[in-house]
């Protein structure tokens, strides 16, 4: 069987934030600090110059402040992965449903689109990602959270989902369905330099790792976000494997370059 068929599987670690919670567990007053693995994580996919000295973190009382929901433009620049180099415009666009409903449409990558809300708890999710280069969807039940509302700085969320894989052209076949469970840690806050200026930017991380049909998915993301600016860079990074059909070993990052 040709890799292109399990190529979908990969959205969901690219996906970056993960399931309805099950435990949380922070510190009283943590110091935001950064390990080794991920100040190396950093440093490689965005840049030895990005984020800088940890600054006085608050719980995320209201998640939009750090997402807000607009049209305005952005445009962002790849500083690794297959995409480096390259620019992308406006993320995040406002479609409208039936009914005056709208649901947010958020660009991570040229082909990766998730679609995002903010539940009547305050919280805001991701219900599902689509890769438009393949024609798959991903859903996720629970929704994928994005930004939970009330997170504490050193606060780490586990959570469990199940997931279901389907093609565009033909939604009523799941094609793969698993469970992935992960790790979502608010680390801290940051003194966080883009092109676009510089930011005290909350950082999210997400670990990932579980089964879809036939592979095992693994891997590390992390979010910034800036008070009414919202995501001002990204990593996305994701290892599968499933025997010797199907390995993909890949990483990427982006930074905003004007708002």
């Amino acid at each position: 069987m040709s890799s292109k068929a399990y190529s979908p599987i990969t959205l969901i670690a690219a996906a970056c934030i993960i399931l309805g919670a099950q435990t949380k567990t922070y510190a009283e007053n943590p110091a935001p600090v950064l390990s080794p693995n991920d100040r190396k994580a950093i440093v490689k996919l965005l840049g030895p110059d990005v984020v800088g000295d940890a600054v006085p973190s608050k719980p995320i009382d209201d998640p939009s402040t750090l997402f807000p929901f607009h049209n305005n433009a952005s445009s962002y620049r790849f500083t690794s992965g297959k995409n480096v180099g390259k620019r992308q415009a406006e993320t995040l666009t406002r479609v409208e449903r039936p009914g005056g409903r709208a649901a947010w449409r958020l660009e991570m990558t040229p082909s990766l689109v998730g679609f995002v809300k903010q539940t009547t708890d305050g919280d805001i999710v991701m219900s599902a990602v689509a890769d438009t280069g393949e024609g798959a969807l991903v859903v996720t039940e629970p929704a994928n959270p994005f930004l939970p509302k009330g997170m504490k700085p050193g606060e780490t969320r586990s959570y469990s989902q199940q997931v279901s894989v389907r093609y565009l052209d033909d939604l009523s076949n799941e094609c793969y369905s698993g469970i992935l469970k992960s790790d979502y840690t608010y680390v801290g806050t940051f003194r966080v330099k883009v092109p676009a200026g510089t930011f005290d930017a909350v950082l999210m991380r997400s670990r990932v790792d579980g089964k879809i049909g036939p592979a095992h998915t693994r891997g590390t993301s992390y979010s910034l976000f800036a008070p009414g600016i919202g995501l001002i860079a990204m990593i996305l990074q994701q290892k599968i494997t499933a025997f010797w059909i199907y390995n993909v070993d890949g990483a990427g990052g982006k930074i905003l370059l004007s708002k």
